[in-house]
């Protein structure tokens, strides 16, 4: 049965995919059937256990960025309409300074 899987899996890939498997088997020192049997259809959770701690650090990880872009994005938005209403208070001023000038 397993060998029918293999099978069934490796006619659905592109070439591209076959010579991505064909590498990954070469630098493991196997041969291309065995290698997407023991990958792809085992069954060992500690392993998958392990992948899914990673997975789950780098989110953390992701997470904890996205937060720290959104406070620099705010102080940036808040930086921005200081300065802008400063710039408005010029303009103003200058508004002001020209009309007592004409008078």
């Amino acid at each position: 049965m397993k060998k029918d899987r293999t099978k069934t899996v490796l006619i659905r890939l592109t070439e591209e995919e076959k010579n991505k498997l064909q590498e990954m088997a070469e630098e493991n020192e196997m041969k291309v059937e065995p290698f997407v049997r023991r990958t792809i259809f085992s069954n060992d959770i500690k392993k998958l256990s392990n992948e899914n701690d990673v997975l789950r650090e780098e989110i953390k990880d992701l997470k904890q960025d996205i937060r720290i872009l959104t406070n620099q994005n705010l102080a940036d938005k808040e930086v921005l309409s200081k300065f802008t209403s400063q710039l408005l208070e010029m303009l103003e001023k200058l508004d002001k300074m020209k009309q007592e000038k004409e008078i």
